[in-house]
């Protein structure tokens, strides 16, 4: 079923002179529930994932699972994007299947969680391993660390402009903004893209302005947004408008992957320069 956002009340880039030129695409994945296949693009779910290669396991030496000796937890599967489904990610040459693994365990630096991105040929996995290891949760908070691991979900890919959290804009803009209109709550309605999202602006500020890739420097791009949930106002899916508050349909709708990313959205950020280089976690 398509997921259409309702169009803007008015464009504000013809009231802010200057705006337009920070227009940028992005990609609302709309994740629903459901059962995605190896083989497609989703959030959460399985992964065509080699059955003869090992499972990436957290190393990081903060994670509260890290024995000292040996892997520690299992990473979990974050989402599986294809360059057939989504030509906007710049795939390295050779490949068009991207994976995004995380660490669900505690990290004492937890605005930096240990991510893992795997680029791959899709042909070239020709046995995919059916039954992955899961970390073990079973003496954590209960229900705290699952907040982490995304249901299964299929996607409904919709392209839309937007422009930038407000305080991403150079100061002389964010002026002429603020002297359109004050009110800040407004412009994010008219402009940035909650939910999940490939590339355009992270919002609310969930990442400092102005990263760069810790491996040669270029600046970092956002790759893929995680949110709470979808949003309200003109962000619902104007197909989900009729749903019953505190039905299934309308929790699935509104908060689909039931993760919790803390009190607002967070950014994967990939080089803009090498997509081989490592990804970074920033949220707020």
């Amino acid at each position: 079923m398509t997921r259409t956002t309702e169009a803007p009340a008015l464009d504000i880039a013809q009231f802010v002179p200057g705006l337009a030129a920070y227009a940028s695409t992005t990609v609302r994945l709309h994740p629903r529930p459901g059962s995605p296949g190896p083989r497609d693009s989703h959030i959460g779910g399985p992964l065509a994932w080699p059955a003869a290669e090992p499972w990436p396991h957290c190393e990081a030496p903060d994670c509260d699972q890290y024995p000292g000796e040996g892997p520690g937890s299992p990473m979990v599967a974050l989402a599986q994007l294809t360059a057939a489904d989504f030509p906007e990610i710049a795939f390295p040459e050779g490949t068009d299947l991207l994976q995004i693994l995380w660490c669900v365990g505690y990290h004492c630096c937890a605005e930096h969680a240990p991510c893992r991105v795997v680029w791959r040929r899709a042909s070239e996995v020709t046995e995919i391993l059916e039954e992955p290891p899961v970390p073990d949760l079973e003496d954590e908070l209960p229900g705290f660390y699952e907040t982490y691991i995304p249901r299964p979900c299929v996607l409904h890919p919709e392209r839309l402009v937007e422009y930038p959290w407000l305080w991403e804009l150079p100061d002389d803009l964010r002026a002429r903004v603020l002297a359109w209109n004050q009110d800040e709550d407004e412009y994010e309605e008219l402009s940035t893209a909650p939910g999940f999202k490939i590339g355009g602006t992270v919002i609310h500020g969930s990442a400092p302005t102005g990263l760069t890739c810790v491996a040669c420097g270029a600046p970092a791009s956002l790759l893929l947004q995680l949110d709470n949930g979808e949003g309200d106002g003109r962000w619902c899916a104007v197909e989900d408008r009729d749903l019953v508050y505190g039905t299934p349909e309308y929790e699935h709708a509104y908060t689909p992957t039931g993760m919790m990313i803390d009190v607002g959205p967070g950014g994967l950020f990939a080089c803009s320069a090498d997509p081989e280089h490592p990804v970074h976690f920033h949220r707020q």
